[in-house]
């Protein structure tokens, strides 16, 4: 569950920019688009090997429909989020589909990471400890620490970065295996979504 898990994790960006200064501040700016797109490179360093597990891709996630997660690099993974369906196919095999009443842990934990990128400062503050904090670089960094199970049996802290977008995700595990995710090339236009877009969350 952890693999997919960590393919969750995608970002926003703003069409307004203002410096981030608080919790308050970095609520209204990450919950400001109804849809975003960008690029994603995630880099997993496991405790049993010296090199990380790098993959690259691009993502865009919408408000109304939920989130679409394309890995391109090193081989073809296409996951779509919905409230309550995940869809995961790899390469031109059959997909695979999983629904929240088949298993209600991997949707608490899917939802409890889009509350992140939302914004949602209330659902966080009653599974996390937030620490937030300005840098002197002017960037913003908000640790996440887990106070009740099943996130505090997983993940020692998740801690997000970044400036006028979440440009990292770093989230670091109880048995020491981390996950680094950078995102970039962050943008809301097209306003809507496209045909192709919406046929993918058709299923």
């Amino acid at each position: 569950m952890r693999k997919w898990l960590c393919s969750l994790l995608m970002l926003f960006s703003v069409s307004t920019w203002a410096q981030v200064t608080d919790l308050e501040s970095l609520q209204q700016q990450l919950s400001q688009n109804e849809i975003v797109r960008g690029d994603f490179k995630q880099s997993r360093h496991l405790e049993m090997f010296n090199q990380p597990l790098t993959s690259t891709g691009k993502f865009t996630l919408s408000k109304s429909h939920g989130l679409l997660w394309q890995q391109q690099v090193p081989f073809a993974v296409n996951l779509v989020l919905t409230q309550n369906k995940l869809r995961q196919m790899f390469g031109d095999q059959v997909s695979k589909i999983i629904t929240a009443q088949e298993n209600p842990m991997a949707f608490y934990f899917s939802h409890v990471f889009l509350s992140v990128f939302h914004g949602d400062t209330a659902a966080l503050k009653a599974q996390f400890t937030l620490n937030f904090s300005v840098q002197e670089n002017g960037k913003w960094q908000l640790a996440l620490t887990p106070k009740q199970a099943p996130l505090n049996a997983v993940f020692k802290v998740i801690t997000l970065s970044g400036e006028q977008h979440i440009d990292q995700l770093m989230l670091e595990e109880l048995r020491g295996d981390t996950t680094e995710i950078e995102f970039t090339q962050q943008t809301s236009l097209p306003l809507e979504m496209t045909d192709a877009e919406k046929a993918q969350f058709d299923f």
